[in-house]
């Protein structure tokens, strides 16, 4: 099953006789959002991890390269996609334009298994191109989810991160109150071994108040985040960062926390349901902390508008039935063909129908991924392209 119908080329690839214009507009390429990415807590760009996968052949890639390519792209953003692939509700599922016509893509399914060949194959993350961070020395108290999603995003961009917490070992909620048979040791392990070779230092079995005191993380280190169980929004707001004075975000521990004794048996739903909540809290105390050191304001990138079904012309893709909800474990061939699934709504994915519509040969193929150029000096605004992109990607104007 491919990502795109059977189509028989019309045949209108000629030039039209005569030079008036049919309308004034002309089409442009209007980018828009989908609701997977909108609604992810994350924000991961699930249909670009998505479709690299469905088309890996177009791009030139294996499907393993195409699986790294998709790990890599979730981990712009989360570094923990085979434990989310398990925990998360999933939302960008509850929103996606395919439930309209046969059923949503199992998005949760795809990440595991993506997650999960990660961990296989021994793939680590990577520093991020831009470093901004210079080696600034940087002290997260707490290793969960929150502390080691933000101690990841500091890791990349190059400051000097110690994690330090005060259980044997690190993950938090993941660990001590999330049981092995809901997120397998293998699995836990290897996420946050790849968070860990980034070069962050990890302190276990380190009390904050016993082991080493608050005044102690204010004069060793730049900035001091407290991640210690789930924040509030409140306590997250940064403080301090003056006249050499230490950055601080959330407050220390009142009294010294209770240390696990061993790891959990029972699953805790609430628990279970807030994880990917505090993977992105912890990611934006990252940022914020970033751009206190940039002396810069936190970068929001601005989102174009979200594109829901009735934008997207569903008869055009073919029919296929998601993956059974305990269709696991996936193959490669299963995995594909699921991402293939993917409707790419609001995004260019090389399907060829505004090219092979356009009667006045207006569209000009570019190398894979880099679409189509629109030359506007041949378009008459007949709107062909418009009318015929599956996608909603284009738009007259």
């Amino acid at each position: 099953m491919g990502l795109f119908k059977e189509v028989k080329k019309p045949v209108i690839k000629h030039s039209a006789s005569g030079s008036a214009d049919v309308s004034p507009n002309r089409p442009a390429y209007v980018p828009k959002t989908a609701p997977c990415i909108h609604t992810c807590v994350c924000g991961t760009d699930v249909r670009g991890w998505l479709v690299a996968v469905a088309q890996h052949k177009e791009y030139g890639r294996t499907p393993e390269q195409a699986f790294e390519v998709a790990w890599r792209t979730i981990l712009e953003n989360n570094p923990f996609p085979a434990i989310c692939g398990r925990l998360c509700q999933h939302p960008c599922e509850l929103n996606c334009n395919r439930k309209a016509k046969d059923g949503a893509v199992q998005i949760r399914h795809l990440e595991q298994f993506v997650g999960d060949f990660a961990i296989a194959h021994g793939w680590r993350a990577q520093p991020a191109a831009e470093q901004p961070g210079s080696g600034t020395r940087i002290a997260v108290v707490g290793a969960g989810p929150a502390g080691l999603s933000a101690a990841y995003h500091l890791a990349r961009k190059g400051f000097a991160v110690t994690l330090i917490d005060a259980a044997p070992q690190p993950g938090g909620m993941m660990r001590y109150r999330i049981p092995r048979s809901v997120i397998p040791a293998e699995v836990l392990d290897g996420e946050i071994a790849s968070i860990l070779s980034l070069g962050i230092e990890l302190r276990t079995n380190c009390v904050v108040g016993r082991d080493v005191s608050v005044e102690q993380l204010q004069r060793d280190y730049a900035a001091v985040f407290f991640a210690m169980g789930l924040q509030k929004p409140a306590q997250l707001e940064v403080r301090g960062g003056r006249d050499g004075e230490a950055v601080m975000v959330g407050a220390p521990p009142a009294e010294p926390p209770d240390i696990p004794a061993h790891e959990s048996l029972n699953p805790e739903p609430r628990v279970l349901n807030t994880v990917s909540v505090s993977i992105a809290q912890g990611r934006a105390v990252a940022e914020t902390l970033a751009a206190q050191f940039e002396c810069c304001a936190v970068h929001r990138s601005w989102s174009p508008a979200v594109i829901h079904a009735e934008k997207v012309k569903l008869d055009w893709y073919p029919a296929a039935a998601p993956l059974a909800s305990d269709a696991k474990p996936l193959s490669e061939a299963e995995v594909i063909a699921e991402a293939a699934r993917c409707m790419s709504c609001g995004m260019c994915m090389d399907c060829e129908t505004c090219w092979m519509y356009c009667s006045k040969n207006c569209f000009e193929k570019l190398p894979k991924g880099e679409h189509y150029k629109i030359k506007l000096d041949l378009c008459n605004g007949c709107g062909k392209c418009a009318e015929s992109c599956p996608c909603g990607y284009i738009e007259m104007n």
